[in-house]
């Protein structure tokens, strides 16, 4: 009996060296995202797909626009001031784009625009679910009416005309939804909310019907063209509602900074109506600025025509006084003193005037804590301070000049005064005849072609874009959600146990495992019998040599696989790597030992009893529980009948010397045990292996689980050999450790080589009769070493 702890057991390999773990590269990231390419691609795929549908059956949206310029004030308040206080221009001389763009946003110039194109109605016809917009959009209007899908009649399917001239309703149905149904010779049928009939009535004429209300329902259709039985949406919104939905899809701004050229935009689906809403925005909001210029220079008319009488009455009054005193005391000569004083006192009161006046005007407008009525205030007091200190110095001098200089300076006053309000007159009337206000058209809005939105280009590469975005991000995911260590050569560091075989993924062997599973498999399905080519097989080739040359001491082999959990795919290991160990002329039995969860039977298509745990309980001989697979070329033990205590029963069965008896005729024995982190099994069974293995599966397992597990082992005197890492991934970062399959390229050397060389075909079939198995397995172990 060869235990696995006495001295002629499976030498163990040389000590790993220590391993630095290694940083990750952009190769690693590039070989997973290779790996998940499937993913990234249904991910792909998915996207352009929800993205086209999208496309199909997205109403289109277009979009109108127009220019407008804005212009800076033309002076058209009063004449300019001759202060230095009139240099500076208000906020009101110079408007800025920005105060504009409210302006063309707000409800007095929206209203009008829903007033004049009757925008609190809407009309539409009722489409059939999903798809029925999108047939109807691509029927061309020129070739009629479209014929409705699966006599559909009541459904819009393309050419459809509806214009409605009027649509009132009571103020409690404001918002509801009407329908509206075309009838024949030009006729309609219109219902209510809950589709009552209301009235019957021909197109173009006037249409009342009484719902119980103040006021009753009324309707003209100026426009139906429809197929008779064609039902159409009516709803009547408030002003308010339709100035706030013109709102939403209303945009204006600033073409460039600084450039006052404003682009008035506006966003719907029907583009000829887009087009005209969009010029009477803009026709609206010029003739606005007009009509305000306009009224702001007829207002400033009218209070420079009612102050001019009294302007005049002044200046009259001021020229007969003087008049009088020269005539009562002669001639009196001013000297150049008085005489520069008379000037600027003229000129100082008559600014005072004039500020007076535009503080008057103002006060008309504007707060009295305006910045303007404060600024104009500050000025009237500075202009009076002034003309203080004038009239002080004034009274210095004799008493004769000092009244010739006040009665010449009154003159002088109220003439510049009134000449200057005749000059301002003027020029309001004839701003007030032509005013043209500060905005002008520059494009006029013209009906699109084409919609705005969506856009196939831009939506197809967003949609790509997203779809290898979240493809990409899925298979990161789902990366590091799993359980794995990244580096097999570290796992071997930190566990301490060796890496026998990495296994790549094989299609085949999961086509045969779902097969299995349904039951369909009527011959044994093992993969190294299906497709001995096949990656993985070749995989196992090189286990079955370590094998071969590690065992080759011992006189009979008994071999273990196990693993930390369920899943893992040692009952594949077992079963391909048994079925090898029997291509090279190996008497081999596989003996099922999970007598739990067992499924070999399944996979050889053989029953499960009796078996090893009728074997073990004395209700079968071994020569009954042992089964016969010549397609595979292995003897086969199953599970047999199921057992709550399987523990129990290795351990008081005649375990030992069924083990002895087997050896004693096979050349190996592969036990398939349960997993060890589940069961106690594979520690019982393990003491009468000489080699066991652990198999682990990528994506599934841990360094702490291999270690956990190889402590289960070590705690009954029992170091397993190594491990095998199971179903790695093509294009894994695991790739150096693949095995290298031949497959294909081997059959063709040895037809081109049977084709070629008389004889090749004789001398193969004479090595197979007449080699002995020993002299094969070196054959064999050296070609695969090679």
């Amino acid at each position: 009996m060869y235990l696995q702890n006495e001295i002629n057991s499976i030498p163990p390999l040389n000590p790993l060296p220590r391993i630095e773990e290694r940083s990750v590269s952009i190769r690693d990231y590039v070989d997973l995202l290779i790996e998940g390419r499937k993913t990234i691609l249904l991910a792909l795929v998915s996207v352009l797909l929800v993205a086209t549908v999208y496309l199909m059956l997205a109403p289109r949206t277009y979009k109108a626009d127009a220019l407008l310029r804005i212009d800076k004030n033309k002076a058209l308040l009063a004449a300019p001031l001759r202060s230095e206080a009139n240099q500076a221009p208000s906020e009101a001389e110079s408007p800025r784009a920005q105060r504009e763009v409210e302006i063309l946003r707000s409800r007095s110039v929206l209203g009008k625009v829903v007033e004049n194109l009757n925008l609190t109605v809407e009309a539409s016809p009722r489409y059939f679910p999903i798809i029925g917009e999108t047939l109807a959009r691509k029927h061309d209007a020129h070739d009629g009416l479209a014929s409705p899908w699966w006599g559909f009649g009541r459904w819009a399917w393309g050419g459809e005309k509806l214009k409605v001239d009027t649509f009132t309703v009571p103020d409690r149905y404001l918002g509801k939804e009407f329908t509206l149904i075309a009838l024949e010779a030009g006729r309609f049928q219109l219902l209510g909310p809950k589709d009552e009939p209301l009235a019957e009535g021909p197109v173009g004429e006037s249409v009342t019907a009484e719902i119980g209300e103040s006021a009753p329902v009324a309707v003209k259709i100026a426009e139906l063209e429809a197929r008779p039985g064609t039902h159409f949406k009516l709803t009547r919104k408030t002003s308010l509602e339709a100035i706030e939905t013109l709102q939403k899809a209303f945009s204006v701004k600033e073409v460039s900074k600084d450039t006052d050229i404003l682009s008035v935009e506006l966003k719907g689906k029907d583009p000829e109506q887009l087009a005209k809403s969009v010029n009477d925005i803009a026709a609206i909001y010029v003739n606005a600025t007009v009509n305000w210029e306009s009224a702001e220079a007829g207002q400033k008319l009218a209070f420079l025509e009612s102050q001019l009488p009294i302007v005049k009455d002044r200046l009259e009054k001021a020229e007969q006084g003087l008049s009088v005193y020269r005539q009562k005391h002669g001639a009196v000569d001013i000297s150049a003193e008085a005489e520069i004083l008379l000037k600027q006192a003229a000129e100082m009161e008559t600014l005072g005037i004039q500020l007076k006046q535009k503080y008057d005007e103002q006060s008309q407008r504007l707060e009295s804590a305006h910045p303007d009525m404060v600024a104009t205030n500050a000025q009237i007091k500075r202009v009076n301070s002034k003309l203080s200190k004038l009239e002080k110095r004034i009274k210095d001098l004799p008493r004769t000049q000092q009244s010739v200089v006040s009665l010449s300076r009154d003159v002088q006053v109220n003439t510049e005064l009134y000449t200057s309000l005749l000059n301002s007159a003027q020029e309001q009337r004839i701003a007030a005849a032509g005013s043209l206000g500060n905005s002008r058209i520059v494009d006029f809005a013209v009906t699109p072609e084409k919609p705005y939105w969506p856009r196939p280009g831009m939506l197809l590469a967003i949609a790509g874009l997203l779809g290898l975005t979240g493809g990409s991000a899925m298979v990161f995911l789902r990366h590091s959600l799993q359980r794995h260590d990244n580096y097999p050569a570290l796992l071997e560091y930190q566990v301490g146990l060796p890496l026998y075989a990495a296994i790549p993924h094989s299609k085949k062997q999961q086509r045969l495992a779902r097969l299995i599973d349904q039951g369909k498999v009527r011959e044994p399905g093992i993969l190294a019998s299906q497709d001995p080519q096949d990656i993985s097989v070749e995989s196992l080739r090189g286990l079955r040599t370590t094998l071969e040359a590690t065992l080759a001491s011992n006189e009979s082999k008994v071999i273990m696989v196990s693993s930390p959990a369920p899943g893992m795919g040692k009952s594949f290991v077992s079963t391909n790597l048994a079925a090898l160990l029997a291509s090279i002329k190996k008497r081999v039995l596989i003996i099922d030992a999970d007598m739990r969860n067992g499924r070999l039977h399944d996979a050889f298509s053989v029953d499960r009893q009796p078996g090893l745990s009728d074997l073990l309980a004395g209700r079968a001989t071994l020569g009954e529980v042992i089964v016969s697979l010549p397609e595979v070329g292995v003897d086969f033990i199953p599970k047999g009948s199921t057992v709550l205590n399987p523990a129990e029963l290795l351990v008081i069965g005649n375990l030992e010397e069924t083990i002895e008896q087997l050896k004693s005729f096979y050349n190996h024995v592969v036990i398939d045990s349960p997993p060890i982190l589940g069961a106690t099994d594979p520690a019982i069974l393990g003491k009468y292996a000489d080699a066991t293995f652990l198999v682990v599966k990528e994506g599934r397992y841990t360094a702490q689980e291999l270690e956990v597990s190889f402590k289960r082992f070590q705690q009954v005197g029992i170091k397993p050999n190594g491990f095998i890492i199971n179903n790695m991934k093509e294009g894994s970062s695991y790739s150096p450790y693949y095995g290298y399959a031949y497959g294909s390229q081997i059959d063709t050397e040895e037809k081109s080589l049977s084709a070629k060389i008389p004889g090749y075909q004789a001398v193969e079939d004479w090595f197979k009769r007449n080699e002995e198995p020993e002299v094969l397995s070196s054959l064999t172990m050296d070609d695969e070493q090679a």
